[in-house]
């Protein structure tokens, strides 16, 4: 099942107006699931599989971890089932819309690294 995923703790969607056209495309014509914490985000997951697409924001609130923690936990359950439903699917993409450029890097090189080698 397709479907996409929006992770930040305090903006919605039409706040990301730093995003490249395509992505606010994406935002505007597409439906999405939002996810304030990491918590909503294992609920999605275990409702909906692994999306095909996230926009991920890194500072997640006191308390709630960062981005880069979700990836963490996505590859790591990439890498240990078998279920192709919590598998990233062959479309999989993703952007990292978050203003902490630190955290922003950190984001898109594990994940694109992992990819990679997948």
């Amino acid at each position: 099942m397709d479907w996409n995923l929006f992770i930040d703790d305090e903006r919605n969607l039409s706040d990301v107006t730093w995003a490249p056209w395509q992505v606010q495309e994406k935002y505007r014509n597409e439906e999405w699931v939002v996810a304030r914490n990491g918590q909503e985000v294992l609920d999605a997951f275990l409702e909906k599989g692994m999306p095909s697409y996230i926009s991920f924001d890194h500072d997640l609130g006191e308390d709630s971890g960062t981005g880069y923690d979700i990836v963490k936990m996505l590859i790591n359950i990439d890498m240990e089932t078998p279920e192709d439903i919590y598998r990233f699917p062959e479309n999989f993409d993703f952007y990292v819309h978050s203003k902490n450029i630190v955290g922003k890097a950190n984001i898109e090189g594990l994940l694109n690294n992992y990819m990679k080698v997948r």
